[in-house]
C-alpha cells in the first residue's frame, strides 16, 4: 500500500517460498480521514462493507477499510477521493478503482481502443493467476466509473471546477480542444481583421471538412434511462434533444443524387439498419489540421441525410463570425444546391449569420475524380484562390483514428458511448495540438520549396508566350481567369472543351465490346476471349514494351533502385506476354503457318531477359493482306483497324497538349512528347498496313521530328519560318497572325498557363502569401 493510494501484490512466507495473498487475508485495515495525523488512529471508526473491492493497475484486490466518523463534514466518499480511489457509487460505496488505474485505462482506451472488457479482464487474470482465488465481478461497476472518471475529467480540464456558475453552467461545445492555428475573433486575431484587404483576407477564412463514418454505428442495447448521457452537447456531439426534434421532421424525407459518378446518398439509404439506433456518425473537423470540431458529431439513422448534415454543420457554426468559410464535402455538388433554401427555414435559435458570398463549397481532392467532369474544376480546391495546399481529406485521417473504435461502441448504451467517443475525439484533438508546431513548420518549408519550383516555371512560361503570342492575348487570359474565380458560370479557363472528344480509343473500344454484345444475342456464335479485348491487350502491351525501351534510354546508368524498378516492370510484362499468347492462340490459330520458324521461336521460346523486344504479332504485324486474312478469325484486322485509328488520335491531340506543358520539368515534358510521338508513330504505320491509303491519311498525316517543338524555343530565322509553314499546311494545322506555330485553338495554351498560374498560386497561399497574375 502507497501514499498515493495504490496496491501492491503481497506474499507471506510460508517455510519455503512466498505463497501470494491479499492485503486482508494478513490482516491489514486501512483507516481513512486521518491521513495528515500519520499514527493517530480514529475514535469514531466506521467499517466499510466486508467486501470491500479495489481495482487497481496490477489487479483487483479485497481490502479492509474503516472510515472516519468524527468528522460530519468529510463523508464517506469525500474520503475515499482524498485517498485517490474513485467510488463507484457515492453512498455506501463497496468498490473502488484507482486513479492510476482509470488513467491507464483511459490513455490506453483512447489509443490503443483497448475495449473496457478486454481491460478489466485482463485485471482479473492477472489476480487470479496469482492468488489462485476467484475475485469479485466487479466489471458493470468500473464501466461506470470509467463514464463518471471521463466526464469529471472533461471539466477538469475545460477549467469548470474554477468558474462561477460551477459545471452545470458549461455552454455547448466548450469542453473541446480547440485548433489554435484556425481563426478564432478575440483570441488569435487582429483586432480589424474583419476590415481585413483583398489580399489578406485569405489569411482569415475557416476551412470545414465534412464527411460520414457509417463503422461507428450504434445497437438498441439499453435506453437513456439506464445509460444516461452526461454533460449533453458539452464537447464534441451535439445536443441529443434539440437534434431528435429537428429530426422528427424529415421522417419521410429522403435524397437522391443527381450527380451518377458520386451516389453516396443514395447508397447510403439503402444500408440495412434494422436494429440498429444509430448506423453511423457524421462529422465536420477543421479542414487544414485535422481538429475535431465542436458540437460536431451526431448520429445518423438512415444513411447520410441533408438533414442529420445539415443540423452538425449548423451547431458548429453556430455563433461563428468568419470573412469566408471553405466547406470540403465529397457530395457538395448535391449538398450545396438548396443550402441556403434549408438554411431559411433553419430555427431561429441557431445564431447562424453568413450570406452566399461568405460560403464556398469544396470537394476532397481523393474524391473528386469519382462525380461527373461538370464537378472537376468548380468544387476543385486545385483552382480555388485562397485555399493554398488544402486537400479535404483530413477527416479521412480522423475516422482512421476512430474506427478503431468501432467494435466496442456498438454494443454500448446511449450514456456510455457519447462519453466514450467525447474522450477519443478529444484526445485525438489533444494528440494533434502537441505535434502542431512541427506539423506547420515542415509545411512551411514545403511550401517554400514548391513555390520557387513553380514560380521558376511560371515565369519561363509566361516570358516564352509573351515572346511568341504577345503580352495582350496574356493579360486577356488572366482577365478570363480572375472572372472565373469571381463567378463560375463565366468560362472556365481550366477545362478542356475536347477532354470528351480526346477519349477516342476507349469510346472505339466499348463501340466494339458492344457490337460483339450484340451478335451474342442475335445467336452469333462467339470466342472465349473478346477479340476487341484481345487488340486492346496487345495494344496496351506494346505501350508497356515501348515504356520499358524508354526507360532505358533515358537511364544510362541504372542506380539499385531504378535496378529493381526495371526487373519488376520485366517480371509484369513476361507475365501480360503469357496471358497475351493465350488469347493468341485461340484468335490467330493459323499464325504459326503465315511466319517464318526463326519468327515462331519468338512465340514458343520468347527472351525472358528482354521482354520489352518480343514482337507481338498483331493482325497489322502479318504484311500481306491474304496471311492475315488466313492467321486471324474474321473481322480480327478490322477491329485492330478501327483501335489503331483511335490511338493514332489521342496520341497526336495527347502530344499536343504535352508539348504546351510547363509546369514541371522541361526533362520530363521532353520524354512524354517523344512518347506521344513513338506511339503516333507505330499506330499510323499499323493503320497504314490494315487499311492502305486512303481518306483517313487527311487528318493522320505523317509526323516527322521537325513537326514537334516546344513553345520556349529560339525564335526562327526567315527561311526556317517559311519552311515551318509549309510544314504546317501539310499537317493541317494553320499558323498565327504573326507566322507562329500551331496554336489556332486558344484552350491548347491558355489552359497550360492557367494551370501554371493556380500551382503557385497554391504555393504562394500555403506561405501566407496571394499571387496575382
Amino acid at each position: 500500500m502507497t501514499a498515493t493510494g495504490d496496491m501492491e501484490l503481497p506474499g507471506y512466507w510460508n517455510g519455503k517460498w512466498f505463497e501470494p495473498t491479499s492485503l486482508k487475508t494478513l490482516g491489514l485495515v486501512l483507516e481513512l480521514g486521518h491521513e495528515h495525523e500519520p499514527g493517530m488512529a480514529c475514535v469514531l471508526p466506521q467499517e466499510a462493507h466486508h467486501d470491500f473491492t479495489v481495482i487497481h493497475t496490477n489487479g483487483i484486490h479485497p481490502v479492509s477499510v474503516r472510515f472516519c466518523g468524527c468528522n460530519a463534514l468529510l463523508d464517506n466518499r469525500k474520503q475515499l477521493l482524498r485517498n485517490m480511489w474513485f467510488p463507484a457509487t457515492p453512498i455506501n460505496p463497496q468498490t473502488v478503482t484507482t486513479f492510476s488505474c482509470l488513467r491507464q485505462f483511459q490513455h490506453f482506451n483512447c489509443l490503443g481502443k483497448l475495449p473496457a472488457y478486454d481491460y478489466y479482464r485482463g485485471l482479473q487474470i492477472m489476480t487470479e493467476s496469482a492468488q489462485r482465488t476467484k475475485v469479485p465481478d466487479r466489471y458493470p461497476v468500473f464501466l461506470r466509473s470509467v463514464v463518471q472518471w471521463r466526464h469529471l475529467k472533461m471539466c477538469k480540464r475545460g477549467g469548470r471546477g474554477h468558474a462561477a456558475t460551477g459545471i452545470n453552467g458549461t455552454a455547448l461545445g466548450e469542453l473541446v480542444v480547440e485548433c489554435p492555428a484556425c481563426p478564432h475573433p478575440g483570441k488569435n486575431l487582429p483586432t480589424d481583421w474583419d476590415r481585413a484587404s483583398p489580399e489578406e483576407a485569405f489569411l482569415y477564412t475557416m476551412f470545414f471538412a465534412i464527411d460520414a463514418n457509417f463503422r461507428l454505428r450504434n445497437r438498441v442495447v439499453s435506453n437513456e434511462y439506464r445509460s444516461p448521457i452526461l454533460g449533453d452537447g458539452w464537447a464534441y456531439l451535439v445536443p441529443s434533444i434539440p437534434y431528435r426534434e429537428h429530426l422528427e421532421n424529415y421522417v419521410s424525407e429522403r435524397e437522391m443524387g443527381s450527380c451518377s459518378g458520386f451516389a453516396a446518398m443514395f447508397l447510403a439509404n439503402l444500408r440495412n439498419v434494422t436494429g440498429l439506433r444509430s448506423s453511423g456518425v457524421g462529422g465536420v473537423c477543421c479542414g487544414r489540421h485535422r481538429f475535431w470540431r465542436k458540437n460536431g458529431l451526431g448520429d445518423l439513422q438512415e444513411g447520410e441525410r441533408y438533414c442529420n448534415i445539415d443540423f452538425i454543420f449548423w451547431c458548429t457554426i453556430q455563433g461563428e463570425e468568419y470573412l469566408v468559410i471553405v466547406i470540403s464535402y465529397d457530395i457538395s455538388c448535391q449538398w450545396s444546391i438548396n443550402f441556403w433554401k434549408r438554411m431559411a427555414d433553419l430555427d431561429p435559435k441557431f445564431n447562424v449569420k453568413f450570406t452566399p458570398n461568405g460560403v464556398r463549397f469544396m470537394v476532397p481532392k481523393f474524391h473528386l475524380r469519382a462525380h461527373q467532369t461538370k464537378c472537376h474544376t468548380r468544387f476543385s480546391f486545385d483552382y480555388a484562390p485562397g485555399c493554398g495546399a488544402t486537400h479535404g481529406e483530413v477527416i479521412e485521417e480522423g475516422w482512421a483514428q476512430s474506427n478503431k473504435a468501432a467494435a466496442q461502441t456498438k454494443e454500448m448504451g446511449p450514456g456510455s458511448r457519447a462519453m466514450t467517443l467525447d474522450d477519443i475525439f478529444g484526445f485525438h484533438n489533444w494528440l494533434n495540438l502537441e505535434k502542431l508546431d512541427q506539423v506547420l513548420a515542415k509545411r512551411l518549408v514545403n511550401a517554400v520549396k514548391e513555390f520557387e519550383i513553380h514560380y521558376q516555371d511560371f515565369i519561363q512560361f509566361d516570358s516564352g508566350l509573351e515572346k511568341t503570342l504577345g503580352r495582350p492575348l496574356l493579360d486577356e487570359w488572366k482577365e478570363k481567369v480572375l472572372r472565373w474565380e469571381q463567378d463560375h458560370d463565366e468560362e472556365c479557363p481550366y477545362e478542356d472543351e475536347s477532354d470528351n472528344d480526346k477519349a477516342q480509343f476507349k469510346l472505339r473500344q466499348l463501340e466494339l465490346l458492344e457490337d460483339e454484345q450484340s451478335a451474342l444475342k442475335e445467336g452469333v456464335s462467339g470466342y472465349a476471349s473478346s477479340p476487341s479485348g484481345f487488340i486492346v491487350q496487345g495494344i496496351e502491351l506494346q505501350e508497356a514494351q515501348r515504356g520499358v525501351a524508354l526507360f532505358l534510354v533515358v537511364n544510362k546508368t541504372l542506380t539499385r533502385t531504378q535496378q529493381l524498378d526495371l526487373a519488376k516492370r520485366r517480371s509484369n510484362l513476361m507475365k501480360r506476354l503469357s496471358e497475351f499468347r493465350r488469347s493468341q492462340d485461340l484468335l490467330m490459330p493459323r499464325l504459326s503457318q503465315v511466319i517464318s520458324d526463326d519468327e515462331m521461336k519468338h512465340i514458343t521460346d520468347p527472351d525472358h531477359s528482354c521482354p520489352e523486344k518480343v514482337p507481338l504479332y498483331l493482325p497489322s504485324d502479318i504484311p500481306r493482306l491474304a496471311d492475315r486474312i488466313h492467321a486471324c478469325v474474321a473481322k480480327l484486322p478490322r477491329i485492330e483497324a478501327n483501335l489503331r485509328e483511335a490511338e493514332a488520335q489521342d496520341a497526336l491531340e495527347g502530344g499536343i497538349l504535352g508539348s504546351t506543358r510547363a509546369a514541371g520539368v522541361l526533362r520530363q515534358i521532353d520524354i512524354r512528347i517523344h512518347s506521344r510521338k513513338i506511339r503516333y508513330r507505330i499506330a499510323r504505320e499499323a493503320l497504314l498496313r490494315l487499311r492502305g491509303c486512303g481518306k483517313w491519311e487527311e487528318a493522320l498525316k505523317p509526323l516527322l521530328d521537325e513537326d514537334v517543338r516546344r513553345i520556349n524555343e529560339r525564335a526562327l530565322t526567315k527561311e526556317e519560318q517559311r519552311e515551318r509553314e509549309e510544314r504546317i499546311k501539310r499537317v493541317g494545322v494553320e499558323p498565327d497572325s504573326d507566322g507562329e506555330e500551331f496554336l489556332i485553338e486558344e484552350g491548347i495554351v491558355s489552359r497550360p498557363y492557367a494551370l501554371s498560374g493556380a500551382n503557385l498560386e497554391r504555393d504562394c497561399n500555403a506561405g501566407g502569401k496571394r499571387f496575382y497574375f
